[in-house]
């Protein structure tokens, strides 16, 4: 799960690169998001092509709905990038686990602790503390678009983690990419505009890190229990704030590293406290397929 934050940050970064002018004249979000998606499949029909990897989709509508969630929300995510600070971007989407560990609640019966719950809410507290709600509590409607990608996001893990259970890591990998890919053709029209050569490269590289990322985000949910493992997926915005400093030398203030600290201390709180609960293998009925 950390190797997949990693790569999400850099995504995320770079993202922030191609979308700001920093290899030539600036990609549209949605563009961007085509392109994730687009060399994402690439790659994985080279791989298919080589290697003859099985695939054998068996719920294509539970695939439909996990890769129009997964679209929506990297679009979403994509776009607040572009208006909104990359680390408050990400902190926003870091409600998807909290979304998603009820969801798991609600339709896996995962048994989640009183400590995970409480260090699930610690994170999410830490989290709100990095956007920096106003006195008078007003409201950005990038980042009220932010919650809803998040809640988007959240039903696509839940999605994740019943496909895990009955097909291959590369057969979501590939089947989400493609589905995806062919969503995002329907708007691109409305927004394309030739890349020049950096800039192709650099959505070549969001791409293969975001693939990478993904690999490794669905083989920690394949292995391991939603609600144990979501924690950890907080580590993206510690990876982010690096990076955003290396790269564009943009210095964190107190209030992000004091958001960092509490995220970052309550994902090792539920490695200490609950370190013997063992994944919940999902079993359903073959009769009564889930969509």
């Amino acid at each position: 799960m950390i190797c997949a934050s990693f790569c999400f940050a850099c995504a995320s970064i770079l993202i922030k690169a191609v979308g700001a002018n920093f290899f030539g004249d600036g990609v549209h979000p949605l563009q961007i998001t085509h392109a994730r998606f687009f060399f994402s499949s690439i790659i994985l029909c080279f791989v298919w092509y080589f290697l003859r990897c099985k695939v054998k989709p068996t719920y294509l509508k539970l695939h439909f709905l996990r890769s129009f969630c997964g679209w929506v929300g990297v679009a979403i995510f994509f776009t607040a990038i572009l208006f909104i600070p990359v680390s408050d971007a990400t902190a926003l989407t870091f409600l998807n686990p909290i979304f998603a560990m009820f969801f798991a609640y609600i339709f896996f019966k995962e048994q989640i602790g009183g400590i995970r719950w409480a260090a699930a809410l610690l994170s999410f507290l830490g989290g709100l503390l990095l956007i920096r709600p106003t006195i008078n509590l007003q409201i950005d409607p990038i980042a009220l678009l932010c919650l809803f990608g998040a809640l988007v996001m959240g039903l696509e893990i839940i999605c994740i983690k019943a496909l895990s259970s009955k097909d291959s890591i590369f057969t979501i990998l590939l089947i989400n990419n493609v589905l995806a890919t062919c969503i995002g053709t329907v708007v691109l029209p409305f927004f394309f505009e030739v890349p020049s050569w950096n800039e192709t490269g650099a959505l070549i590289s969001v791409g293969l890190l975001m693939l990478l990322g993904q690999f490794c985000f669905i083989s920690a949910i394949k292995r391991g229990e939603t609600g144990l493992l979501m924690p950890f997926f907080y580590t993206t915005l510690i990876f982010v704030i690096l990076i955003d400093f290396f790269i564009f030398y943009s210095v964190p203030d107190r209030i992000s590293f004091t958001g960092a600290a509490i995220i970052i201390f309550s994902a090792v709180i539920v490695t200490i406290k609950e370190p013997s609960i063992r994944p919940n293998v999902v079993r359903q009925s073959k009769s009564q397929p889930l969509i």
